[in-house]
């Protein structure tokens, strides 16, 4: 197969301020479009790593352009990401009217920390507090500390991930009908997506998540001490832990009152008691191997630099020059089709590729479409994931509007479905991330259910799956036998290392991922302080997968073929920390830890409010914030030794203690509306019952009630419509009847007792 940039011909005017959109544009010219950067002046906050990170295979304008020229490149766009800021455009000449009217044929996509409606339109924000207003950083950190930050971009990066899905399959609409789109995605809702079970589960059940320290649900589940530094010790897939526990020289972890991880659960003293010993006499590389070799999704838990220097990466080329020196993330993911390029574009230049026509000719409605409809209308998505970053890569689609059949084999049910047969159908994080899909169980050892996948793989669009590679071939449906099928098949494989180089077998959790990556070793309180996972990686690594899956999409939609993509979930989660692999490659060390400041603003912090476990992080971008905060606190907060950012990062200890007596007794809510009053990025740290109650959010209509549920919003909207919940995750085999009666099958009897879980001990 002949490779070719995805995106060549597209051309995208990125008006860059928050991250989100320089993320978005920095996908967008990777894979060949031709992207014009115009800083909004948010640079000025990134080093330049990040600078090089963000902004690679980019035409960046030396200086903002006159009113004539920017008006000339909005007139070409095929997609405009505005990330100035609320009506900043508008104030520059070019109001939403004014902007359509210049170009009808638009993608416009309008990134805004919380949305271009609502109380909260106006506020200003900033990586932490964003992370803070969308209940992650109420999760992340040790329970009797302060909330901990994350030291990724986590909000920032899943609205661009976000903001790229929109606006290809706003493309999509646009390939069929001619017609432009609106984009409103707010940063906070969009990263919101990240605490989906957080906030279903507060919906459902009114349970409050809370950080504790990485102590998951499941034992063992999270990293250990070991000979030298820490490993991911995950006990699953759960049907390989017994087999593998006697390597920890314990019997009693063979006892039978341990044989379950719900009986491993109840005991989780005892159980980690009996774990310690052996895993201290061991490195975190021979625990790595030992577990996975033993089926366990096992990681030693990595610095930067040891993650810079991984085989697997090294094996797949995983690495790549940086402009300027150093070595940063190629590709996010591999498209059997299509090419990546990172190297920078002069000036003046346009992309190579970029004279090759990219709009395809309008196409004819796909059936189940009409012009105008949903974007994904009239496509079918067969869903083979199970856990959650292959599910809610696949609900994005049902999200906006495609046909999405999740397929169950019925002697082990994916682990989203819990534990007991009898409730199978009873768990809200499974009505959550398989929420607008079908269900459809298949045995493939049976040549009826068999001949039922042929007759949906026919008509189908995508297939997404998540398991290690040569599953599929082995259950007979690899690329080559789907290809055979259908010549337009697109398949998304999301394994954890990807289908080559030395990992290639191995599994992986996301808790396996945040280790090796060296993402985990980035978000810590000090420099004497345990490295913490964050919130949360499965759902970023499966907005990934729709962004590869929908890359795929746009190119089919060009020149009728369908392709493979390899997209290893290992190497996402580096994308996640591409600035900072870039920097540590330069300097040769790991990062210093930032804890809850910033590297560049002074003060930035989380301090304790009126109440139990009330906090409130806030951001000052500048001399002259502080001077309006400063006068506005009085007594000490004036002191001159304070006036500049330099002086107040030497002094910010200092200004932690100050700043936690004037917050100690506040309301959190109240004093972010002093704070935003003021100019300043504040906001409380918000957990999943605040979110409930937020008025912004219900001002907004974010959360969604269907049926007689009340579910988690959408991550943006469109202005022409698409974007809807159909109904909750479905019931088992929901889907059978409809599905074996169209190939002429007879459906198969769901006895309990022929349904296993993926709890199962074997």
């Amino acid at each position: 197969m002949s490779q070719t940039p995805p995106l060549a011909g597209l051309h995208v005017a990125e008006l860059s301020g928050h991250v989100a959109g320089a993320y978005c544009g920095k996908l967008m010219a990777g894979f060949g479009a031709e992207v014009v950067q115009i800083d909004g002046g948010h640079d000025a906050a990134l080093d330049d790593a990040a600078q090089t990170w963000f902004h690679s295979a980019k035409r960046r304008l030396p200086a903002l352009p006159d009113r004539a020229t920017l008006a000339g490149l909005l007139q070409s766009a095929d997609i405009v990401i505005d990330a100035w800021g609320v009506d900043a455009l508008a104030a520059a000449g070019f109001d939403a009217a004014a902007l359509r009217g210049l170009n009808a044929r638009a993608i416009v996509c309008r990134i805004t920390p919380y949305g271009l409606s609502g109380p909260k339109r106006g506020w200003v924000a900033d990586d932490i507090t964003l992370y803070a207003a969308a209940g992650l950083m109420h999760s992340t950190g040790d329970g009797a500390r302060a909330p901990l930050n994350a030291r990724p971009r986590v909000a920032e990066l899943t609205a661009g991930m976000n903001a790229y899905f929109a606006c290809l399959g706003a493309l999509l609409r646009r390939q069929r009908d001619g017609g432009g789109d609106d984009i409103d995605l707010a940063i906070a809702e969009s990263a919101m997506d990240n605490y989906e079970v957080a906030i279903m589960e507060a919906l459902a059940l009114g349970r409050i998540a809370r950080r504790n320290g990485d102590q998951h649900a499941m034992v063992p589940w999270r990293t250990y001490p070991c000979a030298d530094g820490e490993a991911a010790i995950i006990g699953g897939p759960i049907r390989h832990w017994l087999a593998a526990a006697p390597m920890f020289g314990a019997p009693e972890l063979l006892d039978p009152e341990l044989a379950t991880m719900g009986d491993r659960i109840a005991r989780r003293a005892e159980t980690e008691a009996l774990m310690r010993p052996w895993l201290g006499t061991q490195t975190k590389r021979a625990l790595f191997e030992a577990g996975q070799n033993a089926g366990l999704a096992w990681a030693p838990l990595a610095s930067m630099p040891e993650a810079l220097a991984d085989p697997q990466h090294a094996a797949r080329g995983y690495f790549v020059d940086a402009p300027g020196g150093g070595r940063m993330p190629g590709a996010p993911f591999r498209l059997q089709r299509g090419t990546w390029d990172d190297g920078p574009v002069a000036a003046g230049e346009g992309r190579v590729g970029a004279q090759t026509p990219a709009a395809p000719a309008p196409a004819a409605v796909p059936a189940g479409a009409e012009s105008g409809a949903a974007p994904f209308a009239g496509l079918r998505v067969l869903d083979f994931t199970h856990d959650w970053a292959g599910p809610h890569a696949a609900r994005l689609f049902a999200d906006y509007g495609a046909e999405v059949i999740k397929i169950e084999y019925p002697g082990r049910l994916d682990g989203m479905r819990g534990g007991y047969v009898e409730k199978i159908d009873g768990h809200p994080r499974f009505w959550q991330l398989h929420r607008g899909k079908q269900s459809l169980t298949l045995d493939l050892k049976i040549d009826a259910h068999r001949t039922v996948l042929d007759h949906l793989v026919r008509d189908a669009d995508l297939v997404i799956e998540n398991s290690r590679p040569g599953v599929m071939d082995r259950k007979g449906y690899g690329f080559e036998r789907l290809r055979t099928l259908n010549p337009r098949i697109v398949l998304l494989s999301m394994s954890a290392f990807g289908a080559s180089g030395p990992y290639a077998r191995y599994c992986g959790y996301g808790g396996t991922l945040e280790a090796i990556s060296g993402l985990q070793s980035l978000t810590t309180y000090d420099g004497d302080s345990r490295w913490f996972r964050v919130r949360e990686m499965d759902v970023m690594n499966g907005i990934m997968g729709a962004c590869a899956a929908v890359t795929a999409l746009w190119q089919r939609a060009g020149d009728g073929d369908g392709q493979w993509i390899d997209l290893s979930e290992n190497e996402t989660t580096g994308w996640f920390v591409g600035e900072f692999f870039l920097q540590s490659s330069r300097t040769g060390t790991q990062p210093a830890p930032l804890g809850n400041r910033h590297a560049t603003h002074a003060p930035q912090g989380c301090y304790a409010c009126l109440g139990d476990d009330r906090w409130l992080a806030l951001c000052v971008r500048s001399d002259a914030q502080w001077q309006r905060l400063a006068a506005h606190i009085g007594g000490g907060a004036t002191d001159p030794r304070f006036a500049s950012t330099a002086q107040r990062h030497a002094l910010h200890d200092e200004l932690d203690a100050l700043l936690a007596d004037w917050l100690r007794g506040q309301d959190a809510l109240q004093a972010a509306d002093t704070l935003q009053a003021l100019g300043i990025a504040a906001s409380p740290v918000t957990n999943a019952g605040d979110l409930l109650a937020d008025a912004h959010l219900a001002a907004r209509g974010w959360l969604l009630q269907v049926g007689d549920d009340r579910l988690p919003g959408l991550p943006f909207r469109y202005a022409r419509g698409g974007g809807a919940v159909r109904h909750r995750g479905p019931r088992l085999g929901d889907a059978n009847a409809r599905c074996f009666g169209a190939a002429g099958q007879t459906p198969p009897d769901l006895d309990p007792a022929s349904i296993g879980t993926a709890y199962a001990t074997a």
